[in-house]
């Protein structure tokens, strides 16, 4: 007991050391967000030395990574970040030459950016360095433990019917992890898909059941094409979802109106999850989160107050969102 208490003191004091250098030192304009990624990866780093801790006391040969040192990604516009995997290659090779060991325990969801400022993979980062560690390592294969058996055909909830799933291609579990299944976050799969790394779901709290593997289809050797097993591997939905449409004779044949109108879109951070333009160029139709739709129409409203004015597009709903779903001018 004594010694875990010594070893937690002397955490609680690193945390403070570094608290203190790191305030030192990050510019005033980037502390809030900065001090806020610095923080929340403390339980990373804990939990990786205390793990780390444990295996040794075991007799295994074990060095604990801090992949903030290893792992560099840029920051984007989008509240995501994306892996610099030329650096992180560079830095984590310098790593295992200062630290060989046969076991590694790694943090997860943290990184440094290119200035060496401590910050956080964001949404599911764990799973996504995790991805990029296996892709950085060339793994086998790499295995994300959940809480859940693995991946349904269909929401259970809605779906009786619904099996679980034992494989997946890459872009089944991209396409299903969009439409709000429970697979995984779709930058999750990008980093393996380069090097044809499986990934395989698994549940810790039940280890009699193999899980999922997410990987490349097998190829018919003698046909040169990849095996199907069946033509559809399950159904996913987005509820809560709006859809706008854009309609008029003064849209057909005129270059530019779909960048004007996405543009306007874009300009308000909305996500469009659906595209369809008809034929004859005179509408396009889009889907949008229903909580984005008042500030889309709004933008589109401004964009086109023009056309609108002229008679090139008529608003038949009013500048309220509908209860019915759809906002349309035409």
């Amino acid at each position: 007991m004594f010694q875990v208490r010594n070893y937690v003191s002397e955490l609680s004091y690193e945390f403070i050391r570094s608290t203190y250098n790191f305030l030192s030192n990050v510019d005033s304009g980037h502390a809030t967000e900065s001090f806020t990624d610095f923080v929340v990866g403390h339980g990373e780093l804990w939990s990786a030395q205390m793990l780390a801790a444990v295996v040794r006391k075991n007799g295994i040969d074990c060095k604990w990574m801090d992949t903030r040192e290893v792992l560099i990604v840029n920051p984007t516009s989008s509240n995501q970040v994306d892996p610099d995997f030329s650096e992180s290659e560079k830095r984590l090779e310098k790593w295992f030459s200062q630290s060989p060991s046969n076991t590694i325990i790694a943090t997860g969801f943290i990184a440094s950016t290119p200035d060496n400022i401590p910050t956080t993979l964001k949404r599911d980062g764990s799973d996504f360095s995790a991805a990029i560690m296996g892709a950085l390592l060339r793994a086998h294969q790499v295995t994300i433990w959940t809480d859940v058996d693995g991946v349904y055909s269909a929401d259970p909830r809605k779906v009786s019917e619904a099996v679980i799933l034992r494989t997946l291609s890459y872009q089944e579990a991209w396409e299903m992890s969009y439409f709000g299944a429970n697979v995984l976050h779709p930058r999750t799969i990008i980093p393996v898909m380069r090097y044809d790394i499986p990934i395989v779901i698994r549940n810790i709290f039940n280890l009699s059941v193999p899980g999922i593997m997410i990987c490349r289809p097998p190829v018919d050797e003698n046909e040169d094409e990849q095996i199907i097993d069946s033509p559809v591997k399950g159904f996913a939905t987005i509820d809560n979802l709006a859809l706008v449409n854009v309609e008029g004779t003064g849209m057909a044949g005129v270059p530019g109106t779909a960048n004007a109108i996405f543009g306007a879109v874009k300009d308000v951070g909305a996500n469009v999850i659906m595209i369809s333009q008809a034929s004859s160029e005179h509408s396009v139709c889009f889907a949008v989160p229903e909580k984005e739709v008042k500030a889309v129409a709004e933008a589109l409203e401004s964009k086109f107050r023009e056309a609108l004015n002229a008679g090139r597009l008529s608003q038949h709903s009013s500048s309220s969102w509908p209860e019915n779903g759809e906002y349309s001018w035409c």
